[in-house]
């Protein structure tokens, strides 16, 4: 059986167990055979992934808090770069295949507005979700793209 067009998914986070925990559920439920996950610490290295042929994800998994070393890490500036990381990717005409769910532990309703104003596909609340139903909900964004 041919098994090389897996659904690709990006995680964007910068904690280290999170990108442990994530790749293990589906890699410990079987999701492994029809996804290949792909790791990101940081908005900037999300968007060279985004934006290459190569490395462009089919869903990805984005956290709101991502600091930035040197800058304006307050809560506020961190959602705001998140919000216009997501605004550019679902603006480019060139992306719109690409599912975009918020995976965070904030699960503030004025967030959970901002982002669905923007039309993301999801928003899970980490540690909510067991992780079955993380390959569950991944399973259906991924036969809503195809």
């Amino acid at each position: 059986m041919e098994k090389q067009n897996k659904t690709k998914i990006l995680l964007v986070d910068d904690d280290e167990m999170i990108r442990i925990y994530f790749r293990d559920v589906f890699w410990i439920h079987g999701g492994d055979d029809k996804y290949e996950v792909e790791m990101a610490t940081s908005l900037k290295e999300a968007e060279k992934k985004v934006y290459d042929e190569e490395t462009r994800p089919d869903i990805i998994f984005q956290d709101v808090m991502l600091p930035i070393k040197g800058e304006d890490n307050s809560p506020d500036e961190q959602v705001n770069r998140t919000l216009a990381f997501i605004k550019k990717i679902k603006e480019d005409k060139s992306l719109e295949k690409l599912k975009v769910i918020i995976f965070s532990s904030q699960n503030e309703k004025i967030i959970r507005d901002e982002v669905a104003k923007l039309g993301v596909d999801g928003y899970l609340v980490k540690g909510e979700l067991m992780p079955k139903e993380i390959l569950e909900f991944t399973d259906k964004i991924n036969e809503s793209n195809n």
